[in-house]
């Protein structure tokens, strides 16, 4: 079972992230340690926070490459 609510949730962190955490690297490092928390929590809905944050779709990234390979 999912947690599509984190969604809100995170998109209230990236938005005190980016006022208060001005290096787009610490940015990035924090929001990993976000991610890993809420995953562990069935949040499964990451991609509906996707262009919130540079910083944040980078974390993402590194996390799980493979949810942004190319589909043919």
């Amino acid at each position: 079972m999912g947690w599509s609510g984190g969604s809100d949730l995170m998109s209230s962190v990236i938005s005190a992230a980016k006022n208060y955490i001005d290096d787009a690297h610490c940015r990035k490092g924090f929001y990993k340690k976000v991610i890993d928390a809420f995953e562990d929590c069935d949040w499964d809905t990451q991609n509906e926070c996707i262009g919130e944050d540079t910083a944040f779709d980078e974390a993402l990234y590194e996390l799980h490459p493979t949810w942004f390979d190319e589909q043919d």
